[in-house]
């Protein structure tokens, strides 16, 4: 594997690059948001046929991307192989998505009765999730792993991942704020075809740039070793870096998926808001998270990119334990302490990703060294396996606790201890690991860091 001396990546190529992300967080959030509400309520399809079809397209989405981890890698035996890939399966993501909010006339149910079509309707749906998930996964997995190509120094990886999620909270911003606007303005089933419509120029406008002006990779191809080929998709595994750095990643990413799965429910019942204030909510927490950029690389810089992230950590937990004492009427201080939460957000998606282009070239990754699409189809796995951990244990402790719309039962000390308290509780568990062990490359533990400048 080649590498190249250290050069700051020009600005303008590194927003070339970035780009792309703006659609991918994009076409994320509404299709965990969106797509319950609009078939369910707008289309008429029953939670019974949406329920298990959610969940078998996102089986087949966590199963293949250590498959397309380890495609991306065979590619870069071609001159921008990655990039190849990218470009070949972004149209895919665009037809998911469009697949999803603009369904042919006859899946449109007449009043209010049930879908006259539903069987056709799911497997429409089923086929456009699985469409939209594996462009989606296709393009996220090749691309980030070409970002951790760009540059072999400590803190230009920084400057990249960081860069790149900018443009990523800027698309959460989007896909908060357009679906709201476009529903009210043109109708709830109109509005969600618009949604789908107003994708394609966005998403192909924002390829462009990170297709034709992306910065090289300073690496060669990837060495692939002899071996059968469920071994070489897992082989980064045996890298004891990477093993903590994921363990740390998904406890502290289920904090998250137990916060999304009932963020509705305790903004309208425990802060008394609607939707709108819901969205006020997220917008402050995306346009927060984006802002403290430059926070995140300064002190990851001063100290190391796992002391920030812990500081991060710490950051949020303080928040919302504030947020504890909130009660109904209190939306404008929970809109303030979103803001506080939304910087460690910032940390959450910018650190991370930065931790792991170093580890992926460390010694201790031995075979699987510089396996770049390997490591981060793992990556990909374990960033939906959070987010699954966490919304699978929010809502059965939710009902335990007396909170059971289904049963009339409206318990907000429920919602305060899953929406505030489980979550704190996990993500002190990852300060504490982050505390203790060691995952990154460069540098020691954030114990050791914090001894030897006290």
């Amino acid at each position: 594997m080649g590498t190249a001396p250290y050069t700051k990546i020009p600005f303008d190529r590194l927003v070339a690059y970035s780009a792309l992300q703006l659609p991918l967080a994009m076409a994320a959030l509404p299709v965990v948001l969106n797509v319950t509400h609009y078939y369910g309520e707008i289309l008429k399809l029953s939670l019974a046929m949406i329920g298990p079809i959610l969940i078998v397209s996102r089986i087949i989405d966590a199963i293949q991307d250590p498959i397309i981890g380890h495609v991306s890698d065979r590619l870069t035996r071609f001159k921008s192989g990655r990039l190849i890939l990218v470009g070949a399966t972004v149209p895919l993501l665009m037809a998911g998505f469009f697949m999803l909010f603009d369904p042919p006339a006859m899946f449109h149910p007449v009043g209010d009765g049930p879908n006259p079509n539903s069987t056709l309707l799911s497997i429409w749906l089923f086929a456009a999730l699985v469409l939209v998930h594996l462009g989606y996964a296709c393009v996220s997995i090749s691309y980030h792993a070409y970002g951790a190509e760009l540059s072999d120094d400590y803190n230009e990886r920084t400057r990249v991942t960081v860069g790149r999620e900018v443009f990523g909270l800027t698309g959460m911003m989007i896909a908060v704020v357009l679906p709201t606007w476009l529903t009210a303005r043109f109708g709830e089933a109109a509005g969600y075809q618009w949604l789908g419509i107003v994708y394609l120029p966005i998403a192909l406008l924002s390829a462009l740039p990170t297709l034709l002006y992306s910065p090289p990779s300073v690496h060669g191809p990837v060495q692939q070793k002899p071996g059968s080929l469920m071994a070489s998709f897992f082989a980064p595994l045996k890298n004891p870096l990477y093993r903590r750095l994921l363990l740390v990643f998904v406890v502290n990413g289920s904090a998250l998926g137990i916060a999304v799965s009932v963020m509705l429910f305790y903004v309208e019942h425990v802060l008394g808001g609607g939707k709108l204030q819901a969205g006020i909510i997220l917008l402050a927490y995306f346009v927060s998270g984006a802002a403290s950029v430059p926070l995140w690389m300064f002190l990851s810089r001063r100290w190391s990119k796992a002391a920030a992230w812990l500081f991060g950590i710490l950051l949020t937990v303080v928040a919302m334990a504030i947020a504890a004492f909130f009660g109904r009427g209190d939306i404008g201080l929970f809109v303030a302490v979103s803001v506080i939460t939304g910087l460690g957000l910032g940390a959450d998606y910018g650190l991370p990703p930065s931790i792991l282009a170093d580890v992926i070239n460390a010694e201790e990754g031995k075979d699987s060294r510089g396996a770049t699409g390997a490591y981060f189809g793992i990556w990909a796995l374990s960033t939906k396996l959070a987010t699954a951990i966490g919304a699978a244990a929010s809502l059965p402790v939710l009902a335990a606790l007396g909170f059971n719309p289904s049963a009339g039962s409206y318990d907000t000390t429920a919602l305060i201890i899953v929406y505030i308290f489980l979550p704190i509780a996990v993500k002190l568990i990852a300060a504490v690991l982050l505390w203790r062990i060691q995952i990154e490359a460069e540098r020691p533990p954030v114990r050791e860091i914090w001894a030897a400048r006290h």
